[in-house]
């Protein structure tokens, strides 16, 4: 029977016919969504035959193992839905076709949006409910996994290694949690990792979590966790779940003391191959380091969005080891792509097929870009997507000012606007934005407000939210109408696997059927790359690690010789950032062990490279685990800085930091910053900290962040400053102007950039140079002697060991520092240590409608 059915598929495949349907069913599916219905042919329209005719070419190819095949067979049945629902036999063949695919929550959205009560022959009947106890969730009423949920999770179950890629609205993210979630029942419990690409990521990931498996966490005694220390946290038995960026993972295994791990997820696996990015090189480190440490022992997985060689992340760490892959192309939603051009006036429908686009209807109101996400969102949700934070809310504030006032909004939303004006700032944009249900989301906003933007978007709060890369970065916001407004990322063209990630967002699985995506050409973007990256295709990556030394090697060889090379910023960034790794991996001692990279240079007879690390090592002496917790610093700079401070401590030169008690701490951040400056070289090796004038600014900030003020009053005090000084902004690039008082513009400039601030420049640059100064002074002075580390108070933003301990179990740092002034009698302190809190008294003193209040609520 296989047999026959796979011989009809290939025939239909080629049929002309067929495709003259699949576009009537297409036209069809456009003509409502364009309005354009009334004003179809008769040629244009199906008549009953060729109604009859898609049904059974959609039956025929729901049987086939062909993934194209089946994705026709879903698209032809979803395109019908709108117009046919209620028609006898598509009623009977939708439920048919859909159960043959094994896509229950589509049979759920017939039998509850369209009262599809049809009965399917027996023999799918049958079938579909083995597949209902087959392939049940486990340890989920209620719940049945797609087929391609659960062939993935079945794989996944019975394997120590696995790399898996399907489409971005596949579900990925919750047959992961699925897989946890039996993970947690095994004996022993072991400790895992989950390495999300962004800190926008974390609290998404460990909100989710703490959602849906919070009664199994409870009985089997497992903590989240997001930050890098779980020494602040309380002594009872737990195992942990840790969500961490590549750099806190790093941060984390560069302490001796830390308990084993035994799973490692990494998320966004495809971020390994971001050739423009130097993160692409910390989360390979941060692989390795793991893989270091724990060595075979390390469960490995990795998640990916349209791969098509998913092999290709355990090929670079060595552990591609049997049947370890898993790839589909199959979407259990479809996804309608049309392209809007403003300056042709011209609308035009992609398919699979370039021959099978179609030219639609030009709506004559299609004037600007706000008209078509007007029309086009009327009454649904909607993502508008931008290549720039800057230009994603100066385009939501302008969208909005066409808007009307929302007379009677929602009480979360209005609860919400207090929330964010109280946080940040009454004149704070996104606030105002609310008024209107328009909102911006971007991975610089603090973490307090995305949650409330993310929130209020999934319950359909709010209807147009515009949005940065953050959604390439795995942030979970599904949505039905997708606007994409620009085909760059940042100031590079969108690469191919970015925009098929993007895409997949349009349409929410359990939902509805599909989602529709719309690229907009404009005065500002001309889709010069349109007819390359509108046609679908394998993707094949290849991680940045083995990219650039393949094709850089002799500048890779250069850099090791400390010699310049040529190239644009970000590739010499990438590239020293290689070399760098190279040097210290030439250092390695573990005689059972290569790094990868190192392993690659062997069997492509490169081992000149390695013998000029090693010749250029051999002065090195700085301990090979500060080298290896800290590969973004250059080993040069560490040897100085190794250098500078044992000689100090041989002279009987004071090389503790201070301690973050002293009485005029804002002098004694100004003189570190001046020490930092000159040790580690900032004037040639840090862009952001390049200006010695920018550290005074740099002091003041880490003095309030330090001393736990909250974001609204660091926020006011600069705006006072920029007022009283009439200090001057940027406006735009390079174009700066006087601060003026009360100008709207100008006080939403500071507040972004105080935001940027904290989280880039003291959460991160600073963070990172404080923590490599402590781990030299824990050699040089032994851990009872080397004092406060610093790096804690800049990622904390308090001195408060019970306030950190608060944020290490999921509470923003306002939040923590809020119970901790206000709600001390609920918390159980011994020995200066969080040991136990009273959740329902801690409700009882802050207000319903307050962040406070929500974040204890969801996340103790």
């Amino acid at each position: 029977m296989e047999a026959l059915i796979d011989k009809l598929t290939v025939e239909i495949l080629h049929e002309p016919y067929f495709y003259s349907l699949v576009d009537k069913c297409a036209q069809l599916y456009a003509s409502k969504e364009f309005d354009f219905n009334s004003n179809l042919t008769d040629n244009e329209l199906l008549s009953a035959k060729e109604l009859k005719d898609s049904l059974k070419y959609a039956d025929l190819l729901s049987n086939s193992s062909d993934v194209v095949a089946r994705e026709y067979a879903y698209q032809i049945i979803t395109h019908l839905n709108s117009a046919f629902a209620q028609n006898p036999f598509y009623k009977t063949v939708s439920k048919t076709v859909y159960s043959k695919l094994g896509n229950f929550p589509a049979i759920n959205y017939l039998e509850t949006r369209n009262g599809n009560s049809a009965e399917v022959p027996f023999e799918r009947l049958l079938e579909m409910e083995s597949k209902k106890i087959l392939q049940a969730v486990p340890n989920q009423d209620g719940y049945v996994f797609t087929d391609a949920q659960y062939k993935l999770f079945s794989r996944l179950i019975s394997s120590t290694q696995f790399s898996f890629s399907g489409p971005t609205s596949m579900g990925k993210s919750f047959v992961i949690k699925c897989f946890i979630k039996s993970i947690i029942r095994n004996i022993p419990c072991e400790n895992m990792v989950i390495l999300v690409p962004t800190r926008a990521l974390i609290n998404q990931f460990a909100l989710d979590l703490k959602k849906d498996l919070d009664a199994d966490l409870r009985n089997y005694r497992y903590k989240i966790i997001t930050n890098s220390s779980v020494t602040e946290l309380t002594e009872e038995s737990f195992s942990y779940i840790m969500v961490l960026t590549p750099e806190r993972l790093i941060s984390f295994l560069s302490n001796d003391q830390q308990t084993p791990v035994g799973f490692l997820f990494v998320d966004e696996a495809h971020k390994l191959a971001q050739l423009k990015d130097t993160r692409s090189v910390t989360t390979y480190s941060a692989i390795e380091k793991a893989l270091l440490k724990f060595g075979r022992n390390l469960k490995l997985y990795f998640s990916s969005p349209n791969v098509s060689n998913p092999e290709v992340f355990l090929d670079l760490f060595n552990r591609n080891i049997g049947d370890s892959t898993f790839k589909t192309e199959e979407s259990p939603v479809t996804q309608n792509i049309y392209f809007i051009d403003l300056l042709e006036k011209r609308v035009e429908s992609i398919q699979r097929n370039a021959t099978q686009n179609r030219i639609i209807p030009f709506d004559s109101r299609f004037n600007s870009v706000n008209d078509v996400i007007t029309l086009m969102g009327n009454g649904q949700n909607n993502l508008i997507y931008n290549n720039s934070k800057q230009k994603t809310i100066n385009v939501a504030k302008t969208f909005a000012d066409s808007s009307s006032m929302i007379v009677n909004l929602h009480s979360e939303v209005v609860k919400a606007i207090v929330q964010i004006r109280e946080y940040v700032h009454p004149e704070y944009y996104l606030a105002d934005l609310l008024t209107k249900k328009v909102a911006y989301h971007h991975g610089k906003l603090p973490q307090l407000i995305r949650n409330l933007i993310e929130h209020l978007y999934k319950n359909e709060l709010v209807s147009y939210v515009f949005c940065t890369s953050t959604l390439l970065e795995g942030v979970n916001m599904p949505t039905k109408n997708l606007f994409i407004l620009n085909n760059q990322n940042g100031l590079n063209k969108l690469e191919d696997i970015d925009f098929w990630n993007l895409v997949g967002r349009a349409g929410r699985l359990n939902v509805e059927l599909s989602g529709n995506i719309y690229c907009i050409r404009h005065e500002d973007c001309n889709w010069d790359n349109k007819d390359v990256i509108l046609q679908k295709k394998a993707i094949a990556i290849t991680p940045t690690v083995i990219s650039r030394i393949d094709n850089n090697l002799k500048k890779i060889e250069r850099l090791l010789l400390e010699q310049e090379i040529s190239g644009s910023q970000i590739e010499k960034e990438v590239l020293k950032y290689i070399a760098n790794i190279i040097s210290i991996d030439s250092l390695q001692t573990k005689s059972t062990y290569q790094s990868p990279i190192i392993n690659k240079l062997i069997q492509e007879k490169k081992e000149k490279i390695i013998q000029i690390a090693q010749w250029q090592g051999q002065n090195i002496n700085v301990p090979f685990r500060i080298l290896n917790g800290n590969p973004s610093i250059s080993i040069t700079i560490q040897q100085k800085v190794y250098n500078q401070l044992s000689d100090d401590h041989r002279m009987g030169v004071n090389i503790l930091l201070p301690s973050s008690n002293s009485e005029r701490f804002y002098e004694t951040c100004r003189a570190l910053l001046e020490k930092f400056y000159e040790l580690y070289n900032w004037s040639t090796a840090e862009r952001k900290l390049r200006n010695r004038n920018s550290l005074t600014y740099y002091a003041v900030l880490m003095t309030q962040w330090i001393k736990g003020f909250n974001l609204s009053q660091i926020i006011q005090q600069s705006i006072d400053y920029y007022g009283t000084n009439s200090s001057k902004i940027e406006v735009n690039y390079n174009e700066y102007v006087p601060f003026e008082k009360g100008n709207v513009q100008h006080i939403n400039i500071v507040i972004e950039n105080i935001i940027d601030d904290i989280e880039h420049v003291l959460r991160f640059l600073l963070e990172k140079y404080f923590n490599h100064y402590y781990q030299v002074l824990l050699n040089i002075l032994g851990e009872n002697h080397a004092g406060e580390n610093w790096a804690n108070l800049l990622e904390y933003g308090t001195q408060n060991r019970v306030v950190i301990a608060l944020q290490n179990i999921g509470l923003s740092r306002h939040t923590a520092l809020s119970v901790y002034a206000r709600g001390r009698s609920y918390l159980n302190i011994e020995d200066g240590k969080l040991k136990e809190i009273n959740k329902e008294g801690l409700l009882r003193i802050f207000s319903s409608t307050s962040i406070e209040y929500d974040e204890v609520q969801k996340m103790l």
